[in-house]
């Protein structure tokens, strides 16, 4: 029998074994340790990590995780990011981390840009999302849908409504392929069947190390969470045709993602409307914590942020 989840992330061993692991392996010292807020939020009971700046914020940065995740695995950035003067918003969106669903929640993945949207609403702006891994794409479709975002950075862009993208991504093609069979033959069965996340989706790939790997993989809120099989039908119904995010876009894809290729987010990089830039980080994992990849990343933030804060006649200097 699994334990039952812990309210706050302060509390737990998930939270006290990623930060030791992410000094362990890679150096990496979170040195703020963020506010926890629960917002009922369009039904939700929204668990939201709340990074503050010690001096008056120039925006809010919401940070968006994807599909393996939650909020509280992007607290290296998000420890970053407030450095430079932003507050900082990560959110654990529903079905995922410790944000509890509503009660009709029905694990539709259109829910998660709508989440995303109405917590950028409440925000004072300029609002910028930051998306990992499905978080890039869903903050797209969140930029779309809220008049608060001025600008959108992406770790990738992966289309899944794409069939040969949706099965190169999972950890097992044949898996993926059976199920895209039930999406098409049986949608109500297949949707009621729930698996371990680390069954479905290649866990081990988000970090180039041993231990994280484990952890990723293993974690309760994470690789161990059960996911029913209707958030990833509704995912690959989701449409990606026309993707007009109505502010920049900057794509920073790790150099060394095994889970999702660098070609696959340019192919979506191409439909999407607007002013875009991409960057290759040089040597990075999926979740790019390897040297140089976090530090390029964090340059390439930084810049991001510095711009949309001087187009809204802010200081740009984050010191």
């Amino acid at each position: 029998m699994r334990p039952a989840r812990p309210d706050l992330y302060r509390c737990s061993a998930t939270w006290t074994q990623y930060r030791d692991l992410l000094n362990s392996e890679f150096g990496i010292r979170i040195t703020r340790e963020p506010e926890e807020i629960r917002l009922p939020l369009l039904g939700h009971d929204l668990h939201v990590d709340v990074w503050e700046p010690d001096r008056t914020a120039k925006g809010v940065l919401v940070l968006v995780h994807g599909g393996g995740g939650n909020g509280r695995i992007l607290a290296p950035l998000a420890d970053f990011a407030v450095g430079e003067g932003w507050r900082v918003l990560a959110p654990d969106l529903p079905g995922y981390g410790l944000t509890r669903p509503a009660a009709d929640f029905d694990w539709d993945y259109a829910g998660w840009p709508r989440v995303v949207a109405a917590l950028a609403n409440l925000q004072p702006a300029p609002v910028v999302l930051l998306g990992a891994s499905l978080g890039g794409l869903t903050a797209v479709h969140a930029a779309a849908l809220s008049g608060r975002v001025r600008g959108v950075i992406a770790t990738t862009l992966v289309d899944m409504v794409d069939t040969r993208t949706f099965i190169r991504v999972a950890r097992w093609p044949w898996l993926a392929a059976g199920a895209l069979l039930g999406f098409a033959l049986a949608p109500g069965l297949i949707d009621r069947l729930a698996l371990p996340l680390g069954w479905l989706a290649p866990m081990k790939a988000m970090s180039s190390s041993p231990a994280l790997q484990a952890y990723f993989a293993q974690d309760d809120l994470l690789g161990g969470a059960r996911i029913p099989a209707r958030f990833f039908r509704t995912l690959h119904a989701m449409r990606n045709d026309r993707l007009d995010p109505g502010c920049p876009l900057l794509l920073a894809h790790p150099g060394a993602d095994r889970w999702t290729p660098m070609s696959l987010s340019l192919e979506v990089l191409k439909r999407v409307s607007g002013e875009t830039t991409f960057i290759e980080l040089s040597n990075g994992a999926h979740l790019p914590l390897e040297f140089p990849a976090a530090g390029e990343l964090q340059v390439a933030v930084a810049g991001f942020l510095d711009r949309i804060a001087a187009a809204e006649g802010l200081p740009s200097s984050g010191k």
